[in-house]
């Protein structure tokens, strides 16, 4: 599963290594991390601090994690000062109170779509937390030259090192300080070259330490400056990946951002903001803007394009279009020519109008019990004979001796479960995220298939619960339709119920399909009076609740003692990912695979890792009973 990043600067209070990792805050995508769903259980055995995501890259551990007042916060626990000249600059930078950003990466284990086209993280579990980089200010400057901090970093905690930062040995103004031993080229400006420089001087001591190595030589000084400069380079490239696509060459050849050459009074674009989208319509007025430059500065085009726009290639190629003899205008719908800049959007993804579930409603309301490690839930009670009632007594006359009864309801865990494939390049590529979708749908669809169960009249069986309707006391609805007839059956099923449970009824539940709940809002009584309209509206009916749900069959009408309805399942539904599983691709009697090569019949084999597919699996652990008989009774073919 994709793990992502979340970036919060904000200070938790004063203590300058208390954090706030993350909060419901809407981030630059448009996206909120719910912070009361956060799984943190698997984090904490090993709950690693880490340097801008950098795994090798530890600075200490994350103690006394909670959420607070709608914010996860963590204290960090730096590496004791002395082991690591890096650390101990970047916890200096911190007691400062300079360094204040950090990012979450985590996995999404529950979402859902918002309005304004991001997700919300109902559920998620943290992977690690990283301190990062900061865009630089001249306050943070100044606090970094106070501490003496080392050029390296400076360009690791500022992502991209401010001019006026200098070392002891640089050759001129801004120029970084290189170690005499190693070569570099001059006047290095630009983020590229830099770039290249770090490198060569990676190479260069790589040189080095194989020399020491074959002399024998001392090597860890030379190793913890590789170390360093790995560091330095991969920074670096951060920062040139979000710059990526907001960047520009100037006619000096020099490197500058695009909002910068365009817009000189504007606020340069900070790394982490990500560069404005040219709409396709924009690169015909570019063309135009072009074209009119060229006239009144009297240029050539290609002069005028690169003053104004740089190397724009959708620009560049307009452009070339707009200045030919042209024969036909631009429209959408022509391939070769303007259909080629029209995007194609992707629509909000729309789920599909379910009906809702009766099965979370009813075991809300009766007896509800966790398998937890347990192989089955017993739930004794009494049984109705052989009563140990007193009874009256002469004077003298022996006392009679009884034997009560007791009986159990017992509740084994039953299983529901489902495999789906998908492929690794509709994975990586879709929007919105394939995999979230089909876990959203696997809980949706199952609700659906549990209360198909649930409402059936079916037996038990080794791998499933009995249907309520199943030994229920059932009768036909009364012929007639209108008041009369759901009159009748609503006395008749209130008796039923009372006299089976010899009046002992505890929570009586209605549960009914839309059509039923429409027809009785809909009858009149004598006075022209819809009595039943306003109390189902309510969720209501004769004063019981009513569980309204398409999953109940038309013309069945139920009333339940939901007190006596036990349920029991495991904690949630569990998803498992595979890319190694081989399957066989059976959607109803799927069939054993019983040796390598053996195709089970109507089916074929396929394997996740020969196909570059990924399997993913739910499994849910589920079952109820009712407590005792007669507290379930049916009208089938009601005519109201």
């Amino acid at each position: 599963m994709q793990v992502l990043h979340k970036a919060v600067a904000r200070a938790a209070g004063d203590d300058p290594y208390t954090f706030v990792m993350s909060d419901a805050t809407v981030d630059r995508y448009g996206d909120v991390v719910e912070p009361s769903g956060w799984k943190l259980t698997n984090f904490k055995r090993n709950p690693i601090a880490l340097f801008g995501h950098d795994s090798s890259f530890v600075i200490g551990n994350w103690n006394n994690l909670r959420v607070e007042a709608g914010k996860l916060i963590g204290e960090l626990v730096m590496l004791p000062a002395g082991l690591s000249a890096r650390v101990d600059e970047i916890r200096a930078f911190i007691e400062a109170k300079m360094l204040r950003a950090v990012s979450v990466g985590f996995r999404g284990l529950k979402s859902e779509p918002i309005g304004n086209g991001g997700i919300r993280f109902t559920e998620s579990e943290l992977v690690e937390c990283s301190v990062v980089a900061i865009p630089a200010n001249p306050n943070a400057l100044q606090v970094a030259k106070s501490l003496n901090l080392s050029r390296d970093t400076q360009a690791l905690i500022f992502v991209e090192p401010d001019p006026a930062i200098t070392a002891r040995d640089a050759r001129t103004l801004g120029e970084p300080a290189v170690p005499k031993s190693l070569s570099r080229k001059p006047n290095m400006t630009t983020l590229a070259q830099r770039i290249e420089g770090v490198q060569d001087e990676l190479t260069q001591l790589r040189d080095n330490l194989q020399t020491a190595l074959d002399n024998d030589a001392e090597t860890d000084t030379i190793t913890a400056q590789i170390e360093q400069k790995d560091a330095t380079l991969a920074s670096l490239k951060r920062a040139e990946a979000a710059l990526a696509g907001a960047t520009g060459t100037a006619p000096n050849g020099t490197t500058v951002a695009v909002e910068q050459r365009n817009a000189p009074n504007e606020q340069r674009r900070l790394p982490a903001v990500p560069a404005k989208k040219v709409a396709p319509v924009d690169h015909i007025f570019r063309s135009m803007t072009v074209g009119l430059i060229a006239h009144v500065r009297k240029v050539p085009l290609d002069t005028a394009m690169k003053q104004a726009y740089g190397e724009d290639v959708a620009t560049r190629a307009v452009l070339d279009v707009m200045t030919r003899s042209a024969t036909v205008p631009a429209d959408t719908v022509t391939p070769a020519w303007a259909g080629v800049l029209v995007e194609t959007a992707i629509g909000e993804f729309f789920d599909l109008l379910l009906p809702t579930s009766i099965y979370p409603r009813l075991s809300a309301i009766g007896g509800r019990f966790g398998f937890g490690r347990a192989g089955k839930v017993s739930l004794p009670s009494r049984a109705a004979n052989p009563s140990v009632a007193g009874s009256f007594v002469g004077e003298g006359s022996p006392i009679p001796v009884r034997q009560g009864g007791f009986t159990s309801t017992t509740l084994t865990p039953k299983k529901m479960a489902v495999i789906t494939t998908m492929t690794r390049e509709i994975t990586e590529h879709s929007t919105p995220q394939i995999e979230q979708i089909l876990r959203a749908a696997i809980q949706e669809d199952t609700s659906i298939a549990l209360d198909v169960v649930l409402m059936d009249a079916l037996a038990a069986t080794a791998v499933r619960p009995a249907g309520i309707r199943n030994g229920a006391i059932t009768a036909a609805g009364t012929a007639g339709g209108g008041m009369a007839a759901l009159v009748a059956d609503v006395k008749g099923m209130l008796i039923d119920l009372t006299g089976s449970t010899n009046g002992n009824i505890r929570n009586p539940v209605w549960l009914m399909n839309p059509g039923q709940a429409i027809s009785a809002g809909l009858i009149q009584d004598n006075t022209g009076q819809f009595p039943f309209k306003a109390e189902l509206a309510n969720g209501n009916f004769m004063g019981y609740p009513a569980l309204i749900s398409s999953t109940v069959p038309v013309g069945v009408v139920a009333l339940v003692d939901a007190a006596d309805f036990m349920s029991a399942t495991g904690d949630v539904p569990r998803f498992d990912v595979s890319d190694q599983a081989t399957l066989h691709m059976e959607d109803t009697t799927p069939a054993q695979i019983a040796t390598a090569g053996a195709v089970p019949s109507g089916g074929r084999v396929q394997s996740m890792f020969q196909t570059d597919s990924l399997a993913l699996r739910m499994i849910m652990d589920v079952s109820w009973a009712m407590r005792r008989t007669g507290t379930v009774v049916v009208r089938t073919s009601v005519t109201w």
